[in-house]
């Protein structure tokens, strides 16, 4: 899920795994590893990666494909 979400939200930002990397401080290794679910970063990684996308936390962590309602 989480791989998912970065991928299409760097993909929107016409960023490379290289160009997040540098923005963000988080290693491009560790991207790679994140958008194709071998590795799940720690909380640390997931702010960086969002500020840098400039997206809500919420947004990489929650699957895109299932609405939220409200009761």
């Amino acid at each position: 899920m989480i791989g998912d979400n970065l991928k299409r939200l760097r993909r929107a930002k016409n960023y490379s795994q290289i160009d997040l990397s540098k923005l963000s401080g988080v290693s491009q290794t560790t991207i790679s590893d994140v958008e194709n679910n071998l590795y799940t970063p720690n909380i640390k990684k997931i702010v960086a990666l969002a500020k840098t996308l400039n997206v809500d936390v919420n947004e990489l962590l929650t699957d895109e494909d299932k609405e939220v309602t409200k009761s």
